[in-house]
């Protein structure tokens, strides 16, 4: 069982590391700053993750980082990909895809690619979240009410399977989009209270399949996050989540809500749903995100004239989000094991990480798995690969899937890359820079061994 002690007893598990103390890595990790660095705990290091790549695996990571961070060819991609698909050659935009974006921020598409990635992940001190990538809208399909209970039976069957990959590496995660459970228009009507008895009937089949998924995860010691999805379905995937914490998390916390920190309400909405299981004798999981959804959202909410879910600016959401870890991770402090919750910090802000383990430094306690980190597959490899070198509980976003269903994510992707250029270039320039001391290393000749 991954479930710590008492603050003060508690020790982590890192799948490279064995059983250490988080306080002693940090500790270590000060105590050996050279002289004159600042004091940063976090110290992410491009080259310790690009020296496990190959060649190949370099430059397409050189590719795809160049891609993102032209704005002009992210914002054209959707376009041009319909394009392509409406004239008959989407297996030529397929083909390309696949070789570059597919091959860097996904797994695969079979079982053996999927559990590889898991276990070169698992080498490196790094945890899995596998997630099936298939994503619903609202008009996203024409499905018949039959139909769309068919389809979202196929899908609780491939979150089963996903249990079973995930349950072949250590202390896996599997994610869960609870749209896929149901068609979406139940979500929206159960969400907005405008929904009939045949709604609710259907929410009940999707709280089933959603239940079948967690009880296969606890059998097999895998946990699961559920996925927050856009703001107009959120209620009823926020009571899909309670209903399931409420059942699992009796003894350590099974089931993640996630919460998007850019939506106004999200804090208040996490410490009312922190204080409920407090009340109710159950254990708390968030995963904090800052959000993946924000042009849709401001959109919609112009078009159809009501106020913005998300913050007006940058700097409030990252505020939300810091309040958000602090908040928790004292609470985590100040627990005992039986009533503590549990964090996963699902960040690529490095300011935001450091904070967390400063704060952790400050209280002096060993957090165990109370307190996780995770990054994307394929984004931010060096904060992943430095956390895990602290000893602290790290994982990867593992998507996968077909192709088809999974372009929607790859595009937004794309632009979340685009919006962070300076990063995604220095991205780039260290594939380009590694890339190129391995092609020296090849080309210079050895200079001969001093003659004894």
């Amino acid at each position: 069982m991954l479930a710590g002690t008492r603050a003060g007893a508690l020790k982590l598990y890192s799948p490279s590391l064995g059983r250490i103390s988080a306080t002693t890595r940090l500790a270590r990790a000060l105590h050996t700053l050279p002289e004159g660095a600042s004091e940063g705990l976090l110290r992410p290091d491009a080259r310790l993750a690009l020296s496990r790549l190959s060649a190949g695996q370099l430059a397409t990571a050189w590719a795809v980082y160049r891609c993102c961070g032209s704005t002009g060819l992210v914002r054209a991609a959707p376009g041009l990909l319909r394009g392509l698909e409406q004239a008959r050659l989407g297996w030529l935009s397929g083909a390309v895809v696949r070789r570059t974006f597919f091959a860097w921020f996904c797994a695969g598409e079979t079982e053996r690619e999927i559990v590889q990635t898991m276990r070169r992940l698992q080498g490196a001190g790094i945890g899995a979240i596998l997630d099936y990538s298939a994503e619903a809208d609202l008009g996203s399909g024409n499905d018949t009410r039959a139909q769309a209970n068919v389809r979202a039976d196929a899908l609780a069957k491939e979150y089963l399977h996903s249990v079973h990959m995930a349950a072949q590496g250590h202390g896996a995660f599997v994610a869960v989009k609870v749209t896929g459970l149901a068609d979406p228009g139940v979500l929206f009507r159960m969400s907005d209270g405008s929904a009939d008895a045949d709604d609710a009937a259907d929410f009940e089949r999707l709280l089933a399949r959603a239940r079948a998924v967690v009880q296969a995860a606890e059998s097999h010691g895998v946990r699961v996050m559920i996925d927050a999805e856009h703001s107009y379905f959120q209620p009823a995937i926020d009571q899909v989540a309670g209903v399931l914490q409420r059942e699992a998390n009796t003894s350590r916390a099974v089931v993640f809500n996630t919460y998007q920190m850019y939506r106004v309400d999200a804090l208040q909405r996490m410490r009312d749903d922190y204080a409920k299981a407090r009340r109710e004798g159950w254990r708390f999981g968030a995963k904090l995100v800052r959000g993946a959804y924000m042009e849709l959202e401001r959109e919609r909410a112009a078009e159809q004239g009501y106020a913005s879910p998300i913050h007006a600016t940058l700097s409030d959401t990252h505020a939300a989000y810091d309040a958000a870890t602090a908040f928790l991770v004292d609470e985590i402090a100040s627990q005992a094991a039986a009533l503590q919750p549990a964090v996963f910090v699902a960040t690529h802000n490095n300011a935001s990480i450091e904070r967390v383990l400063q704060q952790l430094q400050r209280l002096g306690f060993d957090a165990g798995d109370a307190v996780m980190f995770g990054q994307l597959l394929g984004m931010q490899d060096a904060t992943s690969y430095a956390l895990a070198a602290l000893g602290s509980p790290v994982y990867k976003y593992v998507p996968y899937g077909p192709l088809h269903e999974v372009m929607p994510y790859l595009v937004r992707r794309a632009q979340e890359n685009s919006a962070v250029a300076t990063s995604i270039r220095a991205e780039a320039t260290h594939a380009a820079t590694e890339l190129r001391r391995r092609v020296s290393e090849r080309l210079l000749p050895r200079k001969p061994a001093p003659a004894v």
